[in-house]
């Protein structure tokens, strides 16, 4: 009986060191884009939440057309980790997005690939990401004046390797949101990002 309840103490306390390094192993953010690109000059602004187990992120993000499919994005921004012990870290990334099809009335939906890098500092040591995107997206129009909803989802495979890592590793995840167009400028996105861990988050943007 009692070497019954050694091994199974040994077996809980692994458990939960796996559990607790687990919980640093690598920071990711929600994706908040469509395949569609943006116009050649045109800008959009906005601030968005990723929610994970174990850290919170808050960050404003911008995005540039620079026309030919092609547009480029900038976050910065802070991250809290909560547990084992609670820390702040410094958010920064970047990312550039090219729309392969556009939605058309015979073809029902939109694709682009991105490519991004984010780094997340903490306490002098730093977590880095690489991830590449595969996006989907279709536009439902819901009014004349450019009003509406718009679901996407896609694949995402990502690098993650740093000082503040026991060893690199590379994650694979699947994403699905919805960015919901209100206005003419303005807009809210909800996404929902899981594989190696699971995240959530809103934000809203604005056009122009």
């Amino acid at each position: 009986m009692k070497r019954h309840l050694v091994f199974i103490a040994i077996v809980v306390v692994f458990v939960l060191s796996a559990g607790q390094a687990r919980a640093f192993s690598g920071f990711t953010q929600n994706t908040f884009m469509t395949a569609e690109s943006l116009d050649f000059g045109m800008t959009q602004t906005g601030i968005h939440f990723t929610i994970a187990d174990d850290y919170k992120s808050y960050y404003p993000a911008f995005r540039y057309g620079l026309g030919g499919l092609f547009d480029v994005g900038l976050k910065f921004g802070v991250t809290t980790i909560d547990s084992p012990q609670s820390k702040v870290a410094a958010l920064v990334g970047g990312d550039v997005k090219y729309q392969l099809v556009k939605q058309s009335e015979g073809i029902p939906i939109d694709m682009a690939v991105d490519l991004g890098f984010d780094n997340t500092i903490v306490s002098g040591r730093n977590v880095s990401e690489l991830n590449f995107s595969t996006i989907f997206s279709r536009g439902f129009p819901l009014t004349d004046r450019g009003y509406k909803i718009t679901p996407y989802g896609g694949l995402e495979v990502a690098a993650e390797y740093g000082s503040f890592l026991a060893s690199n590793q590379t994650n694979y995840f699947i994403f699905g949101g919805l960015e919901w167009k209100i206005s003419q400028k303005f807009m809210v996105l909800m996404e929902l990002k899981t594989g190696d861990t699971t995240l959530g988050g809103a934000g809203i943007r604005f056009e122009y």
